[in-house]
């Protein structure tokens, strides 16, 4: 069955072909508009100035949340908005996506509920981005599985895993995880190349399609608690912060605190992040994890010299974690149980922390790592 590029894009050309397949004709990757929406979360982040792609345009608007009328709203689970009674029953749909410069710029990551940056090998970062109460037409570049994504995607009751292939060790381990798993190898009809760019850093997929995958959909269970829209951030220990850098062996994230737009701004690598509709990449909450990783396996040909040893996150147990969130932080802790239960985020008294609505980026750097937030 042949893959149908989504309907919606502009009519700019950019070729295209399923995977290893010829090229089947022109369609607007490039251009792709993945909803340059407040909740942005990821994207290119090596362009700077005007208003294309490469822009560093603001999210909006520039104001902080209104409340809700808590007695009509019905809540996404993932981030506390309103939403219709459908998308709130809908499935996590969670995709793996590339995260190095020939990656830039990625698409749809600016409409995920929730992302997790991992480490990969060499010390640089890939992404897990979570869709539930939006689905982009559009999602790349779609990357291999880790087995840290066992431990991101087992809590959110049954989710869609979408990846591109995974190591000979890895891939029946994550097939015995709770999530329907849906791999480029398995389920090509979902995928397609984009000409334009480089293999492998040109694979993309639409997340209606992949949900569908799904026969009886679970909605997933809140990852953490919300306030309401608009409150203060009154964790014990929150003191005021402009914005917070994680730093990965091989990649650095800044987040900066917009009082105009209530929002983090994202910087990666020292430059602004935007996504491929040329807005910039944003959260309503941004916490560092930090992680224990050990060597799970070891890499061999593609990806070689970038560092032979893949690491593996374990994000069961306890350790140090920094919750920012309405342009303040707290330094507290992170506790997990099992793998199919939640992370709990704990304030400086060691009760649980409540986030505010909207999108949340999660940040999984190594024990060790610097994490230096700035007042």
């Amino acid at each position: 069955m042949t893959a149908s590029p989504p309907t919606e894009l502009p009519p700019a050309r950019v070729a295209w072909r399923r995977p290893g397949g010829r090229r089947r004709g022109a369609l607007a990757a490039a251009a792709v508009a993945a909803a340059a929406t407040l909740g942005a979360c990821g994207g290119p982040h090596h362009v700077a100035g005007g208003t294309g792609p490469g822009s560093t345009t603001a999210p909006g608007p520039a104001s902080q949340p209104a409340k809700p009328k808590a007695h009509h709203a019905i809540l996404a689970p993932l981030t506390g908005q309103p939403v219709s009674a459908g998308r709130a029953r809908r499935e996590a749909v969670v995709v793996k996506i590339d995260n190095i410069a020939p990656a830039l710029p990625q698409t749809g990551v600016a409409q995920a509920d929730v992302v997790y940056e991992e480490m990969v090998e060499g010390g640089l970062t890939r992404l897990a981005a979570v869709f539930q109460s939006t689905y982009p037409k559009v999602v790349g570049p779609v990357r291999s599985g880790r087995l840290t994504d066992e431990g991101i995607v087992d809590d959110l009751d049954h989710p869609v895993l979408a990846y591109a292939g995974a190591n000979g060790l890895f891939q029946p381990k994550l097939a015995a995880q709770p999530a329907h798993l849906v791999d480029a190898d398995n389920y090509p009809s979902l995928f397609y190349r984009d000409d334009a760019r480089e293999a492998p850093h040109n694979l993309y997929a639409d997340a209606f399609r992949l949900a569908a995958t799904v026969r009886r959909p679970v909605a997933p269970r809140p990852l953490w608690s919300f306030r309401a829209a608009g409150a203060p951030f009154t964790a014990a220990g929150a003191r005021p912060a402009a914005g917070v850098t994680v730093t990965f062996p091989a990649a650095t994230a800044r987040w900066t605190w917009s009082a105009a737009h209530f929002r983090w701004l994202r910087t990666q690598d020292g430059l602004p992040d935007v996504d491929s509709s040329g807005a910039r990449l944003s959260a309503a909450n941004v916490v560092v994890e930090m992680v224990p990783y050990h060597t799970s396996a070891y890499v061999s040909g593609e990806g070689a010299a970038s560092g032979g040893a893949i690491p593996t996150g374990d994000l069961v147990g306890s350790g140090r974690a920094w919750i920012l969130s309405g342009g303040k932080v707290v330094e507290g802790r992170w506790h997990r149980a099992s793998l199919t239960g939640p992370t709990v985020y704990e304030d400086a008294a060691g009760r649980p922390v409540r986030l505010a609505p909207g999108p949340t980026w999660v940040e999984l750097p190594p024990v060790g790592s610097a994490v230096a937030v700035s007042r």
